[in-house]
């Protein structure tokens, strides 16, 4: 968006990364121009001359102006400084003619119209966010840091490191990590938001202190939810290969997290709420402690994804795990052996269900099938339609 909100630049998906400047309001199309064929990151509108804007990608720095219904482009000109590096953000700076990118390599190029004047490390590794403010800028970068300059990048005034040993008091949650790569910055209020690789968003106050606002799971779908049997807690597994417990609590902070080897596709907690088991897409499966998430047993009998795990009511004596290759395995937990395999679906197994007893599965599929099972062997019944009813 431009500063005043009626104007809006968008980069497509489609292969040439189609520029477009939209009078948004209007629903009309200002001016379109095919961008790049490699991927542009960001599109950024002057703040002082709107019919002017900047590109940043891959290998890519171009000044744009609107020139009818179309835009023309001028490559960055790098000259003596260097190649082309690239461009992860864009900003303009305290006149029209200014701006400043960060590159994949920890740079921060300054520019002058189209011409690159100078370059200043900012960061190890890629510069991936960037922010003007009144009087200078704030950088963040794939080192976990967040860095505040002064107008002219001429010096860094301070950096805040995001580690869990700068978390306040009042934050809600856990980092996942220490130094988490950081993808997004704004301000507001004298104070820095910050987005992180990991689904983390904190607020940095300029004094120090960091407060952990809200997290969720990262890249990838969120599969697996599950409810503790007496707590208000919750586990969540996900494609991100993380382990999450969550509070239920108006709070609704994370309280407890772990790595995973593989992305997580299910889990289930035991009749007791002491284990947790959880099921990922690679055909196994393990149990951890519910308080520690320390592994308590794992197994793989299974090449595909476990689509469903169930412990059996009661003591929970029985584990049920499904997978994508039709299969039902059941393990006896006391002894941590397969006692048990159900076959017979023609698809992958989508639900299951025990009986109150613990004798019986139920089973639906993805040919939409509903199948019974007797439990431990897994020999398959055939229940009339009007007993599955009662």
């Amino acid at each position: 968006f431009l500063a005043d909100g009626k104007r809006l630049a968008s980069v497509g998906i489609d292969d040439n990364h189609t520029i477009v400047l939209w009078d948004w309001k209007k629903g009309e199309k200002l001016s379109a121009v095919r961008g790049s064929k490699d991927k542009i990151f960001v599109v950024k509108i002057n703040p002082y001359m709107p019919d002017k804007l900047i590109t940043v990608g891959i290998k890519h720095m171009k000044f744009w102006r609107r020139a009818g219904g179309g835009l023309i482009g001028r490559k960055g000109c790098i000259g003596a400084l260097g190649r082309t590096d690239t461009m992860m953000c864009a900003v303009y700076g305290w006149t029209e003619e200014m701006a400043f990118s960060g590159t994949s390599t920890g740079d921060v190029c300054i520019w002058r119209d189209v011409f690159l004047i100078k370059t200043v490390k900012a960061h190890d590794g890629p510069v991936f966010s960037m922010h003007a403010l009144e009087k200078g800028f704030v950088t963040g970068g794939k080192d976990g840091v967040v860095a505040l300059w002064d107008d002219t990048f001429e010096r860094c005034l301070k950096t805040y490191a995001i580690k869990r040993a700068a978390l306040a008091p009042g934050s809600k949650g856990l980092l996942l990590e220490d130094n988490p790569s950081i993808r997004a910055i704004s301000l507001g209020h004298g104070h820095i938001l910050v987005g992180t690789k990991n689904g983390e968003i904190l607020e940095v106050d300029k004094s120090g202190p960091i407060t952990l606002l809200v997290q969720g799971h990262m890249e990838g779908e969120v599969w697996g939810l599950a409810t503790h049997p007496h707590l208000p807690i919750c586990a969540t597994v996900s494609d991100d290969k993380t382990l999450r417990i969550w509070d239920l609590s108006p709070s609704h902070c994370m309280l407890a997290v772990r790595k995973l080897k593989k992305g997580g596709r299910c889990c289930c907690f035991s009749p007791d709420g002491k284990a947790l088991a959880v099921g990922l897409n690679d055909g196994s499966f393990l149990i951890v402690n519910a308080d520690t998430l320390e592994d308590l047993v794992s197994f793989q009998h299974r090449k595909d994804v476990i689509s469903e795990i169930r412990f059996s009511p009661g003591a929970g004596k029985y584990l049920a795990v499904a997978s994508c290759d039709n299969f039902v395995d059941i393990y006896n937990v006391m002894s941590s052996k397969r006692v048990g395999i159900c076959k017979g679906a023609s698809s992958y197994i989508t639900h299951m269900d025990w009986d109150i007893r613990g004798k019986l599965l139920q089973v639906n599929t993805g040919a939409k099938e509903q199948l019974f099972f007797e439990a431990p062997r897994g020999k398959k019944q055939t229940i009339p339609s009007l007993e599955v009813r009662k």
